[in-house]
């Protein structure tokens, strides 16, 4: 079977939220235009996750194609932020890691890709920030080679750019 041919899929809890301010794991966003947040894991002290599909998910928890989730979480910031994001990424096929500042906000910025079929892969920005004693992370997942993945990448880089870091 196709994974482009299924259509039924895992629907998560997730309220229409553009321009509204969430909050969990010490950190604060306003939604983007277009995207949905899931109010169940804000309510559980889970991670803020959005999605541009209403969280209407393929079987197995698949982001849709042409679509994607942002998910924002925060750990205990590790001695070593590279070898902790190298240890977290084991096994993944990782692209090469970059140190970013923006807006006040510095931290390492890499990617990594997954197999979902044979041709098909799902591809991830990651985004660490570390800030006092906590390390927040954003991460963007997409299908890899989407046509709109600039257009995506664009979207995290305003969240983690907005947010407020507690």
């Amino acid at each position: 079977m196709r994974l482009g041919s299924i259509v039924t899929g895992v629907v998560v809890l997730a309220a229409s939220a553009a321009g509204q301010t969430v909050e969990s794991r010490g950190v604060r966003i306003q939604v983007p235009a277009g995207w949905s947040v899931n109010q169940q894991l804000i309510a559980a002290s889970g991670p803020v996750a959005l999605t541009n599909f209403g969280g209407a998910y393929l079987p197995g928890g698949i982001v849709p194609p042409g679509s994607a989730e942002i998910e924002i979480t925060s750990v205990p910031v590790p001695a070593n932020l590279t070898e902790y994001v190298r240890n977290e990424l084991r096994g993944a096929n990782t692209g090469k890691m970059e140190e970013i500042a923006e807006n006040g906000k510095a931290g390492i910025r890499t990617t990594y890709t997954y197999p979902i079929s044979r041709s098909t892969n799902i591809g991830t920005l990651a985004v660490y920030v570390p800030r006092g004693a906590i390390l927040y992370k954003f991460y963007l997942s997409y299908w890899s080679g989407t046509v709109n993945e600039n257009a995506l990448a664009e979207v995290l880089r305003s969240v983690i750019r907005e947010a407020q870091l507690r």
